[in-house]
Parts: C-alpha cells; sequence; structure tokens
C-alpha cells in the first residue's frame, strides 16, 4: 500500500492516492453537502484506535461520523501531501511485511481477511451510530490488494459480513488500484460485489482504475446524489390509470454561495422583515387583499380568491389532486421535436415502484416508443393552482441496453442519464419569437459564403476538433476559484491553492497544427471585402489613426456627433387622458415604471432617474401642457 508504483504518474503510492481521493471528497462535500456524514477508517494496523463500542483489533478510527468541515479535510491533507504516509505510520502503525519486518513464522498473520472484517464491522456500526440526517448509507472500500484472503479460505467471513450490512441498507461499492498496472479481480472481489454489494442501477460496485487522478474521479461520481424534486403521476388515463414516477434535475446550474449579512457589534444575522401597509389608512396588514392587472392603460383590480380561481385547474373528470402530473395526449414522430422547440431547462422523470405494476408499465412504454421513434405528448400541470404547459416525453434507455456493454462504461463515467424520460417543454404559438425577420435585410439579399470562404473555415475547423471532449469533464473555474477563496480563509491560510482553468484554449496544441494561420487566412478571406469599403468610405481608422480590427463595432460613417435631441410634445395624445385624472387625485405613484416611461418616451420627456424622478416629470408636464384640464 505504501510502495511506489511507477506505472502511476509521479509514482504515486496507493496510499497517498486514496488519501488524496479522501481528501477531495471531504473538501467538496464542505461546500456542496454540508449537511453529510463522513467518517474514515483503516484497517490492518498496528494499533487499535477507536470508540469503546466498536474498538476492534487492527483497526483504526482516522476519523469519527461527523459533519465535514474544514479542519478534517486540512487532517486528510496531511496524509495525503507528501510525508503523509510516515506521519500515518507514525500515529496508526501497519502491519505490512515490508514496513515492521514480520513474517508468518512470527506469529503475526498477514493476510488481511480478519482485519478487512473488523474493518466493515467498524464502518457498519458508524453508520448505525450516526445521526439520523444521514440518509443513503454508504462504504467505500480503498484497496490494492486483490486477494484479502488467508491460505484456503473462500472468503465466507467476508461475504457474510457484507449481506448483513445490505440488509441494514448499507452499500459497500470497492475502489481499487492496480499493482504494477494489474489488479485480478476475479480471486475475490467480482464475487463479492456481484452478489453482496448492491451497487447503484446501470453502475458496477468494483473500479479498477491505475492512476490516482482516476480514483479521485470515480469516488466523485459514485458519490454524487441524484437528488428527487418531487413525485407526481403519469397519467394514461386522467384519474384512472396513473404510473407514480419521479422527477429530478439532472442539469442544474452550480451556484456561489450567498453572502449574509451580520450585525457590526455582535456578528449576529440580520434577517429581514416585510410588512403590508393600507394605502388609505395607513395600518398594517398581514397580506395584500387585492391586486391590479395593468392592461390597456387601466388597472384590473382582483380579489385574491378571484385570482386563485382562474388559476386552478378544471379538467373533465378529473378533480382536485388527480389533475396534477403529467397527462397523456398521444405519440408524435420524434422528428417533430426539434431543438429550437427549448423553452426551458428540461427534467428527467423515472419510474418508481410505490404502486405495484408502475415500473413494468414504464418500461414497455419506453421500449416501445425507441423501437417506433416516438415521442409522447403531454399536458402537465406542476400543482393544483397551475396552469397547463405542454411538455414532451423523449424516451432515454439505459446506455448497455442502447449501445452495449462496452459503450455502457463509458456513458456512465460521463454520467449519463439514467433509463427514464427526458421532459422537454414545449412553447404555444404566443411563444414563438422571429428573430430571422430582425437580422435579414429587406433591400437587399442576405450575404452568403462562397466556397473559398467555406474551405477555410473547413480547414480551421478539422485542425481544431477536440477529441474525448464532454462538458461533464469541465469544472466552472469561477466557482472553483470561489471555493478556493471560502477554504483558504476557514483554513487560515495566507496562499490559495492554484485552480487550474480547463476552459482555456491549448495554445501550444494550436501552434503545433499550425491553427494561428488558418485563422488569419480565414479571417482575411471573411473580412477583406468589407475593409475594402471601408477605406473607400474613410471609416477604416478609428480616432487614434490605428486600423480597426476585423469584429470591432463600426461606426457609423455619416451619423452627427453629439447626442440625439428629442422635442417634448406639447399636448398630451389622446391615450393617455387617464393620466390627467392622476395627476388630479394624485395617483401617479401608483403607476408602474413601464406606465410612466412610456408616457415619457410618447412625449419627448427623458426616461432617466428613479421613480419618483419620473412621476415629478410626468406631473410637471400635465400641469405646463394642460393646465385647463386640471382646473
Amino acid at each position: 500500500m505504501f510502495a511506489r508504483d511507477d506505472a502511476r504518474e509521479g509514482a504515486q503510492s496507493a496510499f497517498e492516492a486514496a488519501m488524496r481521493a479522501c481528501f477531495e471528497f471531504c473538501r467538496a462535500r464542505v461546500v456542496v453537502a454540508p449537511d453529510d456524514v463522513v467518517g474514515v477508517v483503516a484497517y490492518n494496523t498496528s494499533k487499535s484506535i477507536g470508540d469503546a463500542s466498536c474498538a476492534f483489533e487492527r483497526v483504526c478510527v482516522v476519523q469519527r461520523m461527523d459533519a465535514p468541515s474544514a479542519s478534517g479535510a486540512l487532517e486528510l491533507s496531511m496524509f495525503a501531501s507528501e510525508g503523509g504516509a510516515e506521519a500515518f505510520k507514525a500515529r496508526f502503525g501497519c502491519l505490512d511485511l515490508e514496513d515492521d519486518g514480520s513474517t508468518p513464522a512470527t506469529g503475526v498473520d498477514l493476510n488481511q481477511e480478519d482485519a478487512l472484517t473488523r474493518g466493515l464491522w467498524t464502518a457498519s456500526h458508524m453508520l448505525e451510530s450516526a445521526p439520523r440526517r444521514a440518509g443513503g448509507k454508504s462504504v467505500y472500500l480503498f484497496t490494492n490488494e486483490s486477494a484479502p484472503l488467508r491460505a484456503g479460505s473462500r472468503g465466507d467471513k467476508l461475504m457474510s459480513r457484507a449481506k448483513e450490512m445490505a440488509a441494514l441498507g448499507q452499500r459497500i461499492e470497492v475502489l481499487s488500484l492496480t499493482t504494477n498496472g494489474v489488479f485480478d479481480s476475479s480471486v475475490f472481489y467480482d464475487a463479492f460485489t456481484a452478489e453482496h454489494c448492491g451497487a447503484r442501477d446501470g453502475e458496477s460496485a468494483l473500479v479498477v482504475v491505475e492512476d490516482g487522478y482516476e480514483l479521485q474521479r470515480e469516488f466523485l461520481k459514485k458519490s454524487r446524489k441524484r437528488r428527487r424534486l418531487k413525485q407526481t403521476t403519469l397519467w394514461l388515463v386522467p384519474g384512472a390509470v396513473g404510473v407514480s414516477v419521479g422527477v429530478y434535475s439532472l442539469i442544474s446550474e452550480a451556484k456561489k454561495s450567498a453572502s449574509i449579512l451580520v450585525d457590526g457589534k455582535d456578528l449576529g444575522e440580520i434577517r429581514r422583515e416585510q410588512t403590508y401597509v393600507c394605502n388609505d389608512t395607513g395600518a398594517q396588514i398581514d397580506k395584500p387583499t387585492k391586486s391590479f392587472i395593468e392592461y390597456d392603460g387601466k388597472q384590473l383590480v382582483f380579489t385574491n380568491k378571484e385570482l386563485a380561481n382562474l388559476k386552478s385547474i378544471k379538467m373533465e373528470r378529473v378533480k382536485g389532486k388527480d389533475a396534477v402530473g403529467f397527462h397523456l395526449m398521444g405519440f408524435v414522430d420524434a422528428e417533430t421535436i426539434s431543438r429550437d422547440l427549448t423553452l426551458k431547462k428540461s427534467h428527467f422523470i423515472a419510474a418508481e415502484e410505490t404502486v405495484s405494476g408502475s415500473c413494468a408499465t414504464f418500461q414497455a412504454l419506453l421500449r416501445v416508443l425507441v423501437e417506433q421513434n416516438k415521442v409522447a405528448i403531454c399536458a402537465f400541470a406542476r400543482a393544483t393552482r397551475a396552469a397547463f404547459r405542454y411538455v414532451a416525453l423523449i424516451p432515454q434507455l439505459a446506455p448497455r441496453e442502447l449501445r452495449g456493454d462496452a459503450a455502457s462504461s463509458e456513458a456512465v463515467a460521463r454520467l449519463d442519464p439514467p433509463e427514464g424520460f427526458h421532459v422537454f417543454y414545449l412553447p404555444f404559438r404566443d411563444d414563438r419569437r422571429h428573430p430571422e425577420r430582425m437580422v435579414a435585410p429587406r433591400a437587399r439579399p442576405f450575404p452568403r459564403a462562397d466556397e473559398e470562404k467555406i474551405d477555410a473555415a473547413r480547414r480551421v475547423v478539422d485542425a481544431i476538433r477536440l477529441t474525448k471532449w464532454h462538458p461533464n469533464q469541465i469544472p466552472n473555474p469561477a466557482l472553483q476559484t470561489h471555493y478556493r477563496v471560502l477554504e483558504m480563509c476557514a483554513l487560515e491560510r495566507n496562499v490559495m491553492e492554484p485552480v487550474h482553468d480547463d476552459t482555456e484554449p491549448n495554445y501550444e496544441e494550436w501552434e503545433r497544427v499550425n491553427v494561428p494561420a488558418l485563422l488569419t487566412d480565414y479571417e482575411q478571406k471573411c473580412f477583406a471585402e468589407a475593409r475594402l469599403f471601408e477605406e473607400l468610405a474613410g471609416a477604416g481608422d478609428d480616432a487614434s489613426g490605428a486600423p480597426r480590427l476585423a469584429g470591432q463595432k463600426r461606426k457609423a460613417i455619416a451619423a452627427p456627433s453629439g447626442k440625439r435631441v428629442t422635442m417634448e410634445a406639447s399636448t398630451i395624445a389622446p391615450e393617455y387622458n387617464y393620466i390627467i385624472d392622476k395627476v388630479k387625485t394624485d395617483a401617479l405613484s401608483a403607476l408602474t415604471n413601464d406606465a410612466l416611461k412610456n408616457y415619457c418616451a410618447a412625449h419627448g420627456l427623458s426616461l432617466s432617474g428613479n421613480k419618483q424622478q419620473l412621476v415629478d416629470r410626468v406631473a410637471a408636464h400635465v400641469r405646463k401642457v394642460a393646465a385647463d384640464a386640471l382646473e
């Protein structure tokens, strides 16, 4: 475990790779999952360190079960850094033939079977005594020993222990490292993980890797959770035949943690409170009883009960909670759903066996749609008081069934979605926009590229083609920098660990394949005509005399200098006569900023300033041009 392996990058030992993976896991959990509980156990040690209730020979509790913290991650980083193996041996000891000089003749049994069994006992006890907030219970076993059995043993003791842990809902995942490029899992771990470990669907409980970086990636991938947003129903017959499904968000933008306002003296958190005050009496009220919607310059007032009735779902033969969920409308060809119909971020649904037969019904529908290349169109209601939205359910088979076992492992490594339906939100006719009408000129045909320009672009594309690239492998550099700053402050360090930005182009590789020259040639072929026209018009240089680079915004050739001058209207447009009544009753403040700015734009007034300035500007204009109407 402590011996260096030349087959790994930097001749890293298996111990250093495992500790680095544990450190990266705990460091990530401090930010993304602070409510989790994490513990670390080492087996086959010469010392025995643990609680009185779970103290076993040759087992040490490196970290007790607790919420992930910066101090805990810092402790693991000491063992993962240079000299960490010696620090670990000094604190916990080890029973390794090369390290303590023991031989079987001394009576010390160097096989790991008993030590590993006791280590699993300790891990199981720590999981059961952990706070109840821990939901899924997982044990990740790091090893580089493919045969942890004594001579003549079949591993029955380990098999029995794993089976008992599985009965308690504790899943075991084996993360193994090769030794000199070799790890024979057929000796024991194939049977161990196949029968008793209970991995997630579509994944294997045994991972064999060679490099420490691969070990970190596999560990983080297996520990990642897909949290269910909600549970709802896929109705095949409204109110009668339904399939229970879970709704998931497979992709969600990771955002920086929000700051909290604190008091300057005691650093206590400052909480914000919102109160409502009646505009007529000035009395404090619990909640506004009425709301208005502006339409055609008028305020349409509704009570909260009336608005609730307008938003409530009314569907024939379905009432109450049965109206919530996905209601099947029919099926269309998959080619009907194109990428330009994307309305919002998609979700994912998978079957849940809360009702007997739900999974079988779901799987049958899924496979038939894949075979016939169809998608299901449904009316989706998020809640009883939410409006219907049309969605397309796009089927997704498990990678192993769709592309074979070889492609399955690659898809799982990329965190491809599991088996189920992608929920594709569809627009209504009113939601469609036509940007091509704004871009395409009407006076002359839209310019098109000729074959010479297309060939230049083709050479650039061929030269900068990415291989083995997937967005799941690219961390957000801004977010990683934010986490490193928080970590530096929490650990009271003076220097932040460097963050590698994987979004930057590989300029060294670009130089090797002559990309800069190809880009220059591409630019010359595409922008030569535009530059010639600008030079003839005298607009090729900027104010300093330097030539303008391609891609920079053009300046208007004959545009006059100075700001645009507008003429203030001397009368009020008929559609804004209601503003006179607002001025009479001193109720301009009830109008929205958009309504005030619309008035200003229609009458040549400035649009700048806050709401009070807009109110004063509108009132002054009305009093100036419509003084007679105010009397």
